[in-house]
């Protein structure tokens, strides 16, 4: 089991977006869109569905986005342990998550959010 770059309490590498993911309405869907959308960029429609189970499933839907996010990344890992993180702690979950993906896709785990939405074309953003 295991086979992320980061475990779960190591936030203090990206407090940034730990608080993001804390304080924010709406933190946790959005950094799960821009990971779905940079793990999976041949799915265009892998952004819209991660917000729609981030949005209107809850718990269930964050883990369903993070199990396809291993896939992916081609982690290891339970998705019984994905439900356990996303029910007890899921901003330090999904900021594993972004720390990992990008670590993995961007070689610089410590990228913030804004950074990346709305970047030009041909740049390091989303829109690439």
């Amino acid at each position: 089991m295991g086979g992320w770059d980061f475990g779960v309490f190591q936030c203090e590498q990206n407090p940034v977006m730990c608080l993001w993911a804390w304080c924010v309405p709406g933190g946790i869907c959005c950094m799960q869109v821009v990971d779905a959308k940079i793990s999976d960029s041949e799915n265009k429609n892998a952004a819209f569905v991660a917000c729609l189970c981030s949005c209107f499933l809850g718990c269930i839907g964050a883990t369903f986005n993070r199990y396809k996010l291993r896939e992916m990344l081609t982690i290891n890992d339970s998705v019984i342990m994905d439900l356990l993180w996303y029910w007890w702690v899921p901003c330090f979950a999904v900021t594993q998550e972004w720390m990992t993906t990008m670590n993995r896709q961007k070689n610089n785990h410590k990228l913030l959010i804004w950074q990346l939405i709305g970047a030009q074309e041909g740049g390091n953003g989303v829109r690439a």
